[in-house]
């Protein structure tokens, strides 16, 4: 559908706290260098990854003799190490180091927004199992939740799909208005975007102190405090777009579906007077021109399947309720954003 709320319902797909059990992470790797994967896959958000690839690449200690060494070993990983694209229209063409078959065992892993791929969560928890350092970067908190590393703890994504998040996984704790969450010592999330520096900068903090943490951060001319305070400077405006549809199964008995998108994250609701339902939870489905709503009213569920319109404006298709169906077309009626 071409609208910007069933635009938005076609691409869903996007303070602190320490376990008592949580495992303790490891902060002296092998040779003296921590390697970092950086996972890759089908429309990678570029600053997911580039943000804390530059924040671990410019970090330099001096050895004892005054000389600069860099203590992070960077590398990308995918499910395949054919070319992939990131966003932005076609994206830039990335061809990965590794892929999870292949990769060397990391000590800190980065996941931003992306597609996923075939073998991601099983290798983030095969990395998580050794007690090494995962870090989400904005939606990709959603493939470190399908790996179920955030179950029974706190996390944080980017505020746009915030309704997404607690909708898909209810047994993790959701955490607004903060830059990062540690959920535990090995396990981390970002917000959105920008957010991936300041934890970056944070992980930075904790293995070689706020001093170098800050030298880094000079260097880079990144002027944000986010990642010592974890604080907002102002709270995120979110968008808020409505719908409403309507149709009539008979004369005297309207069939209404509201339609409120926050950001990136959709809810439905309908009203049905004639059967005493009012702001019954609603979902959506769509396959091209082809929707489906389902109507979920108590023992006497419900579904409207139908075809769009070229403009947009009309379903026409079929309600079915307790094995009998009716006719039933659905006018949009008004749609605002603010």
């Amino acid at each position: 559908m071409k609208s910007y709320v069933f635009a938005t319902l076609l691409s869903l797909v996007p303070t602190l706290c320490l376990s008592a059990e949580a495992p303790a992470a490891n902060t002296e790797p092998k040779n003296g260098m921590y390697k970092v994967a950086i996972v890759l896959s089908e429309r990678a958000t570029v600053i997911d990854f580039a943000g804390p690839w530059e924040v671990f690449q410019d970090v330099m200690l001096e050895d004892s003799h005054g000389n600069h060494v860099m203590p992070f070993e960077l590398y990308t990983v995918a499910p395949e190490k054919k070319p992939l694209h990131t966003s932005g229209g076609n994206g830039m063409a990335i061809t990965p180091d590794y892929t999870f078959a292949d990769a060397p065992m990391p000590d800190i892993v980065v996941v931003g927004a992306q597609a996923g791929g075939a073998g991601l969560s099983e290798w983030l928890q095969k990395v998580h199992a050794e007690n090494k350092l995962v870090m989400s970067v904005c939606t990709g908190a959603f493939k470190l939740a399908k790996a179920g590393l955030f179950d029974g703890k706190q996390a944080t994504t980017h505020h746009w799909y915030f309704g997404n998040f607690s909708q898909q996984y209810p047994d993790v704790k959701l955490v607004k208005q903060v830059r990062y969450v540690e959920a535990d010592p090995i396990t981390f999330s970002a917000g959105g975007l920008t957010s991936g520096i300041d934890l970056a900068l944070h992980i930075v903090a904790q293995r070689f102190g706020v001093e170098q943490a800050q030298k880094t951060a000079d260097y880079m001319e990144y002027q944000s405090s986010g990642w010592k305070s974890n604080q907002l400077t102002a709270e995120f405006s979110t968008p808020v777009a409505r719908e409403e549809w309507s149709g009539k199964l008979t004369p005297d008995s309207p069939v209404t579906v509201h339609i409120v998108t926050l950001g990136a994250s959709t809810s439905l609701t309908a009203d049905i007077p004639a059967q005493h339902a009012s702001g019954i939870p609603a979902t959506f489905k769509a396959d091209n021109d082809k929707v489906t709503f389902e109507f979920r009213i108590d023992g006497h569920d419900a579904t409207f399947a139908g075809q769009v319109n070229a403009d947009d404006n009309r379903i026409a298709g079929t309600f079915t309720q307790d094995g009998k169906s009716s006719p039933l077309t659905m006018t949009k009626q008004s749609r605002s954003t603010n």
